[in-house]
């Protein structure tokens, strides 16, 4: 047992003497009546020299009377307080093992020691504390590219002493739902419960056919009733499969997200990556396990949202009489592919060290802590720059002022891919739309969901019903390639938009993980969520609709008894199908015809063009060399940011201004001027 005198709080009268057992671990906490006694015990206990008791220590932070306390000194099996290997924790745990003690009698002091504070610490928690931050976490600005931060919980409860360990247990458990984490946890649960869905209505299935790859008639009867039960099971399935896509787009986006030693190693070849987008780009940088699950869970939930449209169809006997069928083989399928999307999805979280940079805060907070030497003396960097291979000091130094629009955002390869995207489901709906007109005497008035013997095709080769139900659901395949392409390029467009903000004043940084300070975490990674809701809900309605505009049909013949698979068409389903396609499309590119706000300009001319928009591409280097601080500010990427002109030569310096994000106030941009 070793013993160790604390001197009295706040020149208080009374000091206490803490018992510690051989780990370091508070056994007993004892006031003693008066000063004269703890100076007593030190002295019977100090002795010789060579003694390794402990005895009356002065922590730092602590102010007192000479007279009144004797001056001590330090043994030599005290410096594990101060040692690396040290756990504050393990102290503070410790003392919460004695349940009696009240936090008002332990020092300010000797808990700031305990913890590792220096007093420039404690004055910035201050500085936090009146931005409102409670739970405060340090980041410490190291010099390797593998640092994270440290997050530093407050070990005391408000009211009552020393809290025990469910404290740092709630705080794992909010970092579980917070952030990109939450986003993963919320998907994987909404996936599971789709899952639980499949296999209750599997089970059904099963149960009345006693066979596992049979077909059971769900409702047998008129052709009306029917179809009402036809599309109220599609409305189903297709708000079902669109969540399973988003969620696994937004695994994929996670999965996909570079870390920042994956983007320096690829600055290091000149090369950039795509940062708070889904980027196929990004497959071949990032780790090859990410790469694997990231792929396979995206390709899965296409795949799922193929097959479940395969799994309803329509067996006629009459022109009145009409069955609505199950095919309980492709719900087999589809529960299958749903536990292992709910496995790829969920295996991310156990790796609790993976640091992606999910959104533009995570990557602005990176390159802030650690600028990246591969992009000094280039704020004003470019697109056009990267891929002319002019790097750092050779990038342009000029602002050049003009209207930047949304538009600009996308790269040219992300817009032919949705433009693409877009031609392969409204080209042959347009196609559609005119055959029948010719073919159906109707033309193109053939009511919702139902199909006429004019707009009834048998298929080239004999084919069973399961295979005809996959190849009429295969356009729901580039119906969610349009999707994942369309949500690529609307996150691009705000993910500009939310980085041109910072040049029109200090925000704080949106992040995915770990907020301190003023800096936010929310559970949507770049494009917002009422964005993401409309999206959803369009292509939820698309889906539902291209169901009942193509769809199979078994026409059974009462006279020689065989059945036929056939693929059958809805013209009124077509037209609202290409409606909504061209509704997509407008939206996309009004929204693009946005101008990007401007912040003033030095020379007192109008306000056009934004420094921070982002033109090609959402680009790491682009925004790395936007990231190159001046000075030494502290942490102040922990407060409110903005970016400007932070240095100004003196009339008759041949140098440089200066750009970057700062705490402090900017300066307006001259076009006249030359920026490193």
């Amino acid at each position: 047992m070793e013993q160790i005198i604390i001197p009295p709080r706040n020149n208080g009268k009374y000091p206490y003497r803490y018992t510690y057992d051989d780990e370091g671990g508070i056994r007993n906490v004892e006031r003693m009546s008066s000063i004269q006694e703890a100076t007593e015990y030190s002295n019977s206990r100090s002795g010789l020299a060579s003694r390794s008791t402990k005895s009356t220590l002065l922590w730092p932070f602590h102010h007192r009377n000479t007279s009144e306390v004797p001056s001590t000194t330090r043994s030599s099996r005290l410096g594990r307080f101060r040692s690396g290997t040290w756990n504050s924790r393990s102290i503070l745990r410790s003392l919460d093992d004695t349940a009696s003690i009240d936090q008002s009698l332990v020092p300010d002091y000797v808990i700031n020691f305990m913890r590792g504070e220096t007093p420039e610490s404690l004055a910035r928690k201050r500085e936090e504390r009146q931005w409102g931050e409670r739970n405060v976490v340090i980041t410490p600005r190291r010099d390797t590219l593998s640092s994270h931060l440290v997050e530093l919980r407050n070990h005391f409860t408000s009211t009552t002493g020393l809290s025990r360990g469910d404290g740092s247990e709630r705080s794992d458990l909010r970092r579980h739902f917070t952030g990109w984490r939450g986003g993963i946890v919320y998907n994987t649960l909404l996936t599971f419960l789709i899952l639980v869905v499949g296999i209750i209505s599997l089970i059904l299935v099963v149960t009345k056919t006693k066979v596992f790859s049979g077909q059971l008639a769900i409702y047998t009867g008129g052709c009306a009733t029917a179809t009402r039960i036809n599309i109220g099971v599609h409305v189903v399935i297709n708000v079902f499969t669109v969540v399973l896509l988003a969620g696994a787009n937004y695994v994929f986006q996670i999965l996909t997200s570079p870390t920042r030693r994956e983007v320096s190693k690829a600055h290091e070849k000149k090369q950039w990556l795509d940062i708070g987008v889904s980027s196929l780009r990004n497959l071949m940088h990032v780790s090859r396990f990410r790469a694997v699950i990231g792929a396979a869970t995206l390709l899965i939930a296409i795949a799922i949202q193929v097959i479940y449209n395969a799994v309803i169809f329509f067996t006629q006997s009459t022109e009145d009489e009409c069955a609505v069928s199950v095919n309980s083989s492709m719900l087999a399928i589809v529960a299958l592919l749903n536990i292992v999307l709910v496995i790829t999805m969920a295996v991310i979280l156990t790796r609790s060290s993976f640091a992606p940079l999910a959104t533009l805060g995570d990557a602005i907070r990176s390159f802030l802590r650690v600028p990246d030497h591969t992009t000094t003396e280039a704020s004003l960097m470019t697109k056009v720059d990267l891929q002319r291979g002019r790097w750092g000091s050779d990038a342009t130094k000029q602002c050049v002022p003009r209207n930047y629009y949304w538009l600009e955002a996308p790269s040219l390869s992300r817009w032919v891919l949705t433009i693409l995207s877009w031609v392969a489901v409204g080209g042959p709906t347009a196609a559609a739309i005119a055959l029948i007109a010719q073919a159906s005497s109707e033309g193109v008035s053939t009511p919702f969901g139902t199909a006429t013997p004019e707009t009834i095709f048998s298929f080239p080769a004999p084919v069973d019903i399961s295979q005809l139900a996959l190849v009429a659901a295969l356009p729901q395949l580039l119906l969610a390639i349009l999707y994942l392409s369309t949500n690529a390029l609307l996150t691009t467009y705000f993910l500009s938009h939310e980085f041109s903000l910072f040049a029109l004043g200090p925000r704080s940084l949106r992040v995915s993980s770990n907020p301190a300070g003023t800096q936010t975490a929310s559970l949507y990674l770049s494009l917002p969520r009422p964005i993401s809701w409309l999206l959803l809900a369009t292509f939820a309605a698309l889906g539902f609709v291209l169901s009942q505009a193509v769809f199979p049909i078994v026409s059974f013949s009462t006279t020689t008894g065989q059945s036929t698979p056939q693929v059958a068409f809805s013209s009124q389903a077509l037209l609202v199908l290409l409606v909504l396609l061209a509704l997509v499309l407008f939206s996309v590119l009004a929204l693009g015809v946005r101008r990007t706000p401007a912040p003033a300009l030095a020379d007192g001319s109008a306000a056009k063009g934004n420094p921070l928009a982002l033109a090609g591409g959402v680009c790491s280097a682009l925004i790395s060399a936007r990231c190159h601080a001046s000075g030494d500010q502290g942490e102040f990427w922990l407060g409110p940011v903005a970016w400007g002109v932070v240095d100004v030569p003196e009339a008759g310096e041949e140098r440089r201004g200066r750009c970057a994000f700062t705490g402090n106030a900017v300066r307006m941009l001259d076009p006249e001027r030359e920026y490193a």
